[in-house]
């Protein structure tokens, strides 16, 4: 697991130190976060900021709640599934403002509908985030879903294959190998969601709100660089921590992100959230469970500091 830290103007003994452990490798989705290290953002708020990136391997949820690092990126429905098991965690802020995944698909499937019976690979994750909901959406069955390992060349072979893709990344693959393809945005489809939310335990919410509302104003900050700013030094960073990942697939996920995203260069979206969607994440959690709706899983998430962050963003 790699680990990257920046020194900057404040001395050090001044800056609080925080540990971000990410969902996935370095990269274009996760720029904004390298991009506030990069540029000192974090540093001018007084944080000393580390990011370890995660991978297929890497429980970011586990790493939280054993105490070895005090924020996470995670989706919004794990975190319900968390805290409706009782686990003390909380989400407070929300990188993108809906769901950035989908299914790669071969040019003949129109829609998710027509994928039922088709071979599937996904991940263990995403079993317990939006499989439940397209099995109970559109009929799919278990015996339908394979392994993802994160190789697109069952894919290749495979004329009636799906596969999980970020918006941002397998697409990427395909076009440039000249790989026929439709991407289906879940979405698109009616999934509710955010994508890469921010998420903390409880004890340290109720501790240092004040520190967590700087983390994420800097963090705010680099997302409206990394997207409508000068993006070099995030990718210098994400490129450092990642050497496999190239400049023009960096380029290429950008002008994604920001064509689906929608974050505008104000940052008025940046880290937001509301009530309304996480009500439709709340029911869409217990639907597919199959489990009373009691509104447990409001303990979910906090809309206390993006409020504050939002009222102090450019109009």
């Amino acid at each position: 697991m790699a680990a990257m830290g920046v020194a900057g103007a404040r001395r050090a003994e001044a800056a609080e130190p925080l540990t971000l452990a990410t969902n996935w490798y370095a990269q274009a989705e996760l720029g904004g976060f390298y991009s506030a290290v990069a540029t000192g953002c974090y540093q001018r708020q007084g944080l000393a900021v580390t990011i370890r990136s995660g991978g297929p391997q890497v429980n970011a949820m586990q790493l939280l709640l054993g105490g070895q690092c005090d924020l996470i990126i995670a989706q919004p429905e794990a975190v319900v599934t968390a805290v409706l098991n009782g686990l003390p965690v909380v989400t407070i802020g929300a990188t993108f403002q809906k769901c950035m995944t989908g299914f790669l698909v071969h040019p003949d499937i129109a829609d998710l509908a027509a994928l039922k019976g088709h071979p599937i690979l996904i991940s263990t994750e995403a079993r317990a985030t939006y499989w439940p909901w397209l099995r109970r959406t559109f009929g799919y069955s278990d015996a339908q879903a394979g392994v993802y390992t994160f190789n697109m060349q069952p894919f290749v072979h495979d004329p009636a294959m799906a596969i999980q893709s970020f918006i941002s990344s397998e697409p990427y693959a395909a076009e440039r190998q000249g790989i026929p393809f439709r991407f289906l945005l879940f979405d698109d489809a009616g999934y509710p969601s955010y994508s890469n939310a921010v998420v903390v335990s409880r004890r340290l919410l109720e501790q240092r709100p004040d520190m967590l509302l700087r983390f994420l104003r800097a963090s705010a900050a680099g997302w409206i660089d990394y997207l409508h700013g000068d993006a070099r030094p995030g990718d210098a960073a994400i490129h450092a921590d990642n050497p496999n990942v190239t400049a023009d697939h960096l380029a290429w996920s950008r002008a994604r992100l920001r064509a689906v995203h929608g974050m505008g260069p104000a940052g008025g979206l940046a880290m937001a959230m509301d009530d309304h969607q996480w009500g439709r994440i709340g029911a869409m959690v217990c639907q597919t469970a199959g489990i009373a709706d009691t509104g447990r899983w409001k303990g979910a998430y906090t809309l206390d500091l993006v409020r504050q962050l939002t009222a102090t963003l450019p109009a």
